[in-house]
């Protein structure tokens, strides 16, 4: 490690303020719809065409002016002919007054017509459609624009786009977004003890998880990073490393950010002339997180090697910087009411489960290297105890 003083400890709040401090925003990109998903939007989201488009049906069955039914009674009823009929996708003719048409769900309602009659509600005597009372006009009648408008404004900017959201603009003609761009991203893992591909020949080593379960992280929000090979406990290859992943907007290394005699992290990053804004959090776990900026303006994340610490590394402070450049305010998480595990002045990340009606329970293995209760776990609470009193916040577990 270099014999420099480290920065002061941060508080997890401090750290993340600190990450904030020191990203910005990346800029606006035009991208396809597909290619919007997960991105976040920079700009409104403007509907290109009515939808519906038309006076469509919203069932099959048999369209006809309401006003035809006026004074109709059971025993003086109306008696309307059935004349042609209506396809989805088919323009419709001209509909003559006085008359009903068949009609398929998604159809275009004909000029002149205002109401659809379910199939299996009509009575059909001689064919024509027998009507025994007055009907209010609109029923199963899906009005064009009544979802969105030609112009009008459906998505504000800063929204994370979803398969849903995707599914809309579709509907309303929208074939692109203006979206924050996103930065470039290489993950590397570090540590003679990493083992890529899996081997046989060496019962000693561990497989390469950070990287891989931080690539899936990533993808999540629509960032495909860069992952490199894992770099041997040597300062210099480490510094080599770190000096090829420069070109990045961001580098995040996994292990090697502690104090042991293996830990070259500090020394390589002095070597590159990076400034290091802290080395250290007062958290568990992943009090050794490191953040640095490098020489280029490259954003630099060392996070702790045991897979926990390092998911939380990345979901909480990565994910502070990937929310500046992408124009999301900070995360505040939610103030909750719980009783958890205490330690003065450091904030502790739990593993919880927070079931429908909103209770949480706190799991029982919060050790730092388990990943198994993460799969039954859906937030982290985020403990903090300090002399201005205690707060409990819980958060999304991604």
């Amino acid at each position: 490690m270099s014999d420099a003083p480290r920065p002061a400890r941060p508080s997890f709040d401090a750290a993340l303020a600190i990450i904030r401090e020191q990203s910005a925003s990346l800029g606006v990109e035009t991208v396809g719809l597909l290619d919007a998903l997960h991105r976040v939007t920079a700009g409104d989201g403007i509907a290109a065409s009515d939808y519906p488009r038309f006076d469509a049906a919203a069932m099959d069955g048999f369209a006809f002016a309401a006003a035809d039914t006026v004074g109709a009674t059971p025993k003086q009823p109306a008696h309307l002919p059935i004349a042609g009929s209506v396809r989805a996708g088919i323009s419709p003719t001209t509909h003559a007054p006085r008359t009903a048409c068949r009609i398929s769900t998604g159809a275009p309602v004909p000029a002149g017509c205002d109401y659809v009659l379910p199939h299996e509600e009509a009575r059909i005597e001689q064919g024509a459609l027998v009507l025994d009372r007055p009907l209010l006009p609109g029923r199963n009648v899906r009005r064009r624009g009544e979802d969105a408008a030609a112009g009008a404004r459906v998505l504000s900017p800063g929204t994370r786009v979803t398969p849903e959201i995707i599914g809309a603009l579709a509907c309303y003609g929208v074939a692109a977004l203006d979206v924050a761009r996103q930065p470039s991203i290489t993950l590397l893992p570090t540590g003679d003890e990493l083992l890529v591909p899996p081997s046989v020949e060496r019962p000693a080593a561990i497989f390469d998880a950070n990287s891989v379960m931080l690539t899936a992280l990533l993808r999540a929000q629509g960032i495909e990073p860069r992952r490199a090979l894992p770099v041997s406990d040597d300062v210099a290859q480490l510094e080599r490393a770190i000096a090829a992943a420069s070109d990045s907007a961001i580098v995040v290394t996994t292990g090697g950010a502690s104090g042991g005699d293996h830990d070259h992290l500090g020394r390589a990053l002095a070597r590159l002339g990076a400034r290091v804004h802290f080395h250290g959090v007062r958290m568990r776990p992943g009090k050794p997180l490191l953040f640095a900026t490098l020489p280029n303006g490259t954003l630099f994340f060392g996070l702790p090697g045991n897979p926990v610490a390092a998911l939380l590394g990345a979901r909480f402070f990565l994910g502070a910087a990937l929310r500046v450049m992408s124009g999301l305010p900070p995360e505040c998480g939610e103030t909750v009411e719980i009783d958890t595990d205490r330690r003065p002045d450091t904030t502790l990340f739990l593993k919880a489960s927070r079931d429908a009606a909103g209770a949480i329970r706190i799991l029982a293995d919060q050790r730092s290297h388990t990943l198994r209760p993460l799969i039954e776990a859906n937030c982290w609470v985020v403990a903090d105890t300090t002399s201005d009193g205690e707060r409990r916040r819980v958060y999304p577990l991604t």
